[in-house]
C-alpha cells in the first residue's frame, strides 16, 4: 500500500508538471490538428477516388476518428530513452537506484503521469476536429469507454517494451537509435497511419502476430466498433504483458548487475 501511494504521488506530480509549460502542450495540440487536417484531405480524396463510402469497415468519419485515436496514443507516448540516457551519462542513476520506489516503478509512474493527461487532451481535441470537419459526432460514449479501457494494458505494453529498450543504455549509454527504430515500427506495424484491415494480407498477418498492433490499433479500432472483439483484445494484451514484463525484468536485472560489475 505504501509503495502504491508513492507511485501515485510520483504520477500525480508529473501529471501536474506537464502544465508548467503550456506553450509546449499547445504546440503539441496544434501539431495534432494539422496532422488530422492533412489526413482529412487524404482520406476524403481516397474515398472519393475509390468510389466507396466504406474502407476497411470504416466510413470516413470513423476512419478519421480512428486516426485521431492512434495519433493521441503515439503523441502521448512516454520518452524513456532520453531520460534514462541522461541518468546514465550524468551519474544520476546511482541516486535513482537508492530511491524508496524501485527504478522501474518510478519510470512507469513518470510515464503514466505524463501520458494520460496528454492522451485525454489529444483525444478530445481530435474528436472535436473530426466532428467539425465531417459535421457529425464520429464516436459515442461506448466507443470512448472501450478505447480508454483497452488503452490501460496497451499503455503498459508500450511502456514495458520501450523501457526495456531504453534500459539498454546501461550498456550502450545512449539507446536513442534502438527506441527510434522501435517507435517507427509501432507507427507502421501498429496501425497508426493505416488500419490493419487495409494492410496487404501478408503484412497484416505479420502485424497481427506482433504486440505492436495491440498498443495502437487495438484500442483505436474500439472507437469505431465499441467492444467488438474486446474480450479477445484484452486476452492478447494480458498474454503479451506477461512476456514483456518478463523481458523488462530480465533486462533490468542484467543491466543493474553490469553496472555493479563495472563499479557503477
Amino acid at each position: 500500500m505504501r509503495a502504491g501511494r508513492k507511485v501515485w504521488a510520483v504520477a500525480s506530480a508529473y501529471a501536474r508538471s506537464i502544465w508548467a509549460y503550456p506553450a509546449a502542450e499547445a504546440l503539441r495540440t496544434i501539431f495534432l490538428v494539422v496532422i488530422l487536417i492533412v489526413f482529412l484531405e487524404l482520406w476524403r480524396t481516397t474515398y472519393s477516388t475509390m468510389g466507396t463510402g466504406v474502407l476497411g469497415g470504416l466510413r470516413l468519419p470513423q476512419m478519421l476518428e480512428y486516426l485521431a485515436g492512434t495519433e493521441a496514443i503515439v503523441l502521448s507516448a512516454p520518452a524513456f530513452a532520453d531520460r534514462i540516457g541522461d541518468d546514465v551519462r550524468t551519474g544520476g542513476l546511482a541516486v535513482q537506484l537508492t530511491r524508496p520506489v524501485s527504478y522501474v516503478a518510478f519510470q512507469f509512474a513518470v510515464a503514466a503521469g505524463e501520458s494520460w493527461p496528454r492522451l485525454l487532451l489529444n483525444l478530445a481535441v481530435g474528436t472535436l476536429v473530426v466532428a467539425l470537419a465531417t459535421g457529425s459526432m464520429p464516436v459515442g460514449p461506448a466507443g470512448i469507454l472501450a478505447y480508454l479501457v483497452a488503452y490501460v494494458p496497451a499503455f503498459l505494453l508500450y511502456a514495458s517494451l520501450f523501457l526495456a529498450l531504453a534500459l539498454t543504455s546501461f550498456w550502450l549509454e545512449d539507446a536513442w537509435a534502438v527506441t527510434f527504430l522501435a517507435s517507427r515500427s509501432v507507427m507502421i506495424l501498429g496501425g497508426m497511419l493505416v488500419p490493419l484491415s487495409l494492410f496487404p494480407p501478408v503484412l497484416a498477418r505479420i502485424a497481427r502476430i506482433l504486440p505492436l498492433q495491440l498498443m495502437v490499433y487495438g484500442p483505436a479500432q474500439q472507437l469505431a466498433h465499441p467492444f467488438q472483439g474486446f474480450a479477445s483484445l484484452m486476452l492478447q494484451e494480458a498474454l503479451w504483458l506477461l512476456v514483456l514484463f518478463s523481458l523488462l525484468a530480465f533486462v533490468y536485472r542484467k543491466g543493474v548487475s553490469a553496472l555493479h560489475v563495472h563499479g557503477g
